[in-house]
């Protein structure tokens, strides 16, 4: 069991010393998807895309209509 052991020892490094050397090697889809991912993040965050736009807009009329009710009750009252 010792030299079945140390054996299975030895087969672990020598595979993780493989797969860490593999990482060098990227090949194209690697590189594209690299560069998607650069893409993404230079992306800012200050653009805005229509759903956002949408969502703003729904919030201005949303704060109109609730002022409009509160002048209106105000004007109600007096």
């Amino acid at each position: 069991m010792r030299i079945f052991g140390k054996a299975a020892l030895a087969a672990i490094f020598a595979s993780s010393a493989l797969l860490a050397a593999c990482d060098a090697n990227d090949g194209p889809v690697e590189d594209a998807g690299e560069k998607v991912d650069e893409a993404v993040e230079s992306i800012t965050p200050d653009s805005k895309g229509p759903m956002e736009e949408m969502g703003e807009d729904m919030d201005n009329a949303y704060d109109n209509a609730k002022e409009s009710a509160e002048d209106m009750k105000d004007a109600a009252e007096q």
